[in-house]
């Protein structure tokens, strides 16, 4: 089930899942409008197309996006604050949050409100994009949409403070709007977090690699691909109105099982070690309960051997030289 033939709007349609998710919403004939300032994401990821229409500009611009949003059908709000830098650990959004967390609620919970005021002023259905990291750490195996939220960074404190204003809006002003949570979501393009460091340290020095944390740390990688189709799925159902929607895979792996698998498929055998320490926010293990979703016709079809084959040619092809070279993916 995918959206056709109507005019959406992507907040943060130059980022990592913003892009895959405007490819994807192009070749179902639709015409995409995408809102990005480009500090977590890269003009070169926007689609060349002419049902493409890039606005430059922040998603805390109340006027601007009123603007964007009279003339579209639905809104896929995807835009937060995640700075693009090869500073390992920088450009992670928990980190991020607790050395920034002024910014990181300005953008996630001002930026999500001007959003809702706008699809309130004129009536339009909004999907929005949340994280597990609302869950905070719990010893529950697979985590329930119903479950507590207790989040332990910034990151997640925000998140849920938008939920809290989405579901106010959804039920003061009956507007149709859906919550999905994401659990960790890799792929071709993303430029950060813990995928794309092992293949960046490992392009500079394939003998030794250092990881953070112990390796024991438990979490639930969905396909970057899956995550479009299930955004697609929400947008489309009825059902789906006024959820709060996990996606995931529902299925954990530890980091060092991670490792261990993405360097059996290259072609080095680096020595392995775990700094035993991380950075505060980060939880021990992250898993989905997908069953709701579920309910509604997802299913995950990329296995994590599949989908790391993809990411690793991906990264190969376009990332390992400029890596070399001591280069950061230009905007």
């Amino acid at each position: 089930m995918h959206i056709s033939k109507k005019r959406v709007l992507v907040t943060g349609g130059a980022g990592f899942i913003g892009s895959h998710l405007v490819r994807k919403l192009v070749e179902n004939e639709n015409e995409v409008y995408i809102l990005d300032n480009i500090s977590s994401g890269y003009e070169s990821n926007i689609l060349v197309s002419k049902s493409v229409k890039f606005y430059k500009g922040d998603v805390r611009d109340q006027e601007l996006v009123s603007k964007l949003v009279k003339d579209i059908d639905i809104v896929f709000h995807l835009a937060e604050f995640i700075p693009n830098t090869a500073n390992y650990g920088a450009g992670h959004v928990v980190k991020f949050s607790m050395d920034n967390p002024l910014v990181e609620f300005d953008v996630s919970c001002k930026g999500t409100l001007v959003v809702l005021e706008s699809i309130k002023k004129y009536s339009k259905k909004l999907v929005f994009a949340s994280t597990a990291a609302v869950y905070g750490e719990t010893n529950e195996p697979n985590l329930k949409e119903t479950y507590v939220t207790l989040p332990i960074s910034p990151y997640g404190a925000s998140k849920l403070c938008a939920e809290v204003y989405a579901q106010l809006y959804t039920r003061i002003h009956n507007l149709p709007i859906v919550i999905v949570r994401f659990f960790n979501v890799y792929g071709p393009m993303q430029r950060k977090y813990v995928m794309y460091d092992t293949l960046r340290k490992l392009a500079i020095n394939p003998t030794e690699l250092k990881v953070l944390g112990t390796g024991s740390e438990e979490r639930d990688f969905i396909y970057v691909d899956d995550v479009v189709d299930a955004l697609n799925l929400v947008a489309e159902s009825e059902n789906a109105i006024g959820q709060v929607l996990n996606i995931g895979c529902g299925k954990a792996i530890s980091i060092r099982n991670l490792i261990n698998e993405m360097v059996r498929l290259l072609p080095v055998k680096p020595i392995i070690e775990f700094t035993n320490s991380n950075w505060k926010g980060n939880v021990n293990r992250l898993c989905a309960d997908i069953t709701k979703i579920q309910k509604l016709g997802f299913t995950p079809k990329v296995t994590l051997h599949s989908g790391l084959n993809s990411l690793i040619t991906w990264f190969n092809e376009f990332e390992k030289d400029l890596i070399k070279l001591n280069k950061s993916p230009k905007p």
